[in-house]
């Protein structure tokens, strides 16, 4: 996937998404469900940077400190492996241009505390369009269903087993072999150096996207991830593939996750 370009991020002065107001919208979060079964419902899309600022932004407002310290981004991740600060690190999680890319370098304690405030606000929202409904993160088995798409023998989020389309474009953004050298360039077939915006490539049959590659989405199981991402090979993209993360250390700028949302009333 072709990225942006870094000159105009140095050049143009922006407002940083932090500073907007919380504009948490029911509606917004309603579209961005599909159905997974009769009670389950899942993301369409990775939680974006933007989705994540209001929640940041809540917190800093009701001045609710204790979950603001462990809600914190960890941007200096993007200085792995790096001489020098790398530009991900000022503006990934702020600049506008990046605010439909997916979260990364959060906590797992993070993740669940952002489905905890999801719950809330929808809950509490008028004119629902379900009378109760809680906001968490997948168990690997609802990951794998919602992955597979009705599909019990997939591989992967889509049909076959091929990485390419019979146009040679890649089917969603990870790490590529060097030495790779078919295909045609495209913009969906460019290799990133970074994650991809959460609208990329094509959706599975349930309409999700990204269920493999971008980033590894957490779960319910602490420490696994499921579908690989951006810096992950082949093998880490197949549905059954489980990543791991060590204690703690889940905030890595090749992790996010996406919310499932389970229907406690109609």
């Amino acid at each position: 996937m072709k990225q942006l370009f870094f000159t105009t991020v140095f050049c143009v002065l922006v407002a940083n998404v932090f500073a907007q107001k919380s504009n948490f919208n029911r509606k917004d979060i309603e579209k961005t469900l599909v159905k997974v079964n009769d009670n389950l419902l899942a993301s369409k899309f990775e939680v974006t940077n933007k989705q994540y600022a209001d929640f940041l932004l809540f917190l800093k407002q009701n001045n609710i400190k204790e979950q603001l310290n462990v809600a914190q981004i960890d941007t200096a991740n993007w200085n792995e492996n790096n001489d020098k600060e790398h530009p991900y690190v000022k503006y990934y999680h702020s600049h506008p241009a990046y605010s439909n890319y997916p979260l990364v370098n959060v906590s797992y304690e993070a993740a669940v505390l952002y489905c905890d405030w999801l719950t809330q606000q929808y809950n509490s929202s008028k004119r629902k369009k379900y009378k109760k409904a809680t906001f968490r993160l997948p168990t690997e088995q609802e990951w794998i269903i919602a992955a597979k798409a009705g599909d019990h023998a997939s591989v992967y989020p889509w049909p076959g087993d091929e990485l390419k389309t019979k146009k040679g474009e890649y089917r969603c953004n990870f790490k590529r072999d060097p030495n790779n050298k078919l295909g045609n360039a495209s913009i969906n077939s460019d290799r990133p150096d970074v994650t991809a915006n959460v609208t990329a490539y094509w959706p599975n049959t349930f309409g999700l996207y990204n269920m493999s590659g971008n980033v590894a989405e957490m779960i319910s199981t602490k420490g696994k991830t499921k579908g690989g991402s951006w810096t992950d090979n082949q093998e880490a993209l197949k549905i059954e593939s489980t990543g791991e993360f060590k204690e703690g250390d889940a905030k890595r700028t090749s992790i996010g996750f996406r919310y499932f949302m389970y229907i406690v009333e109609y």
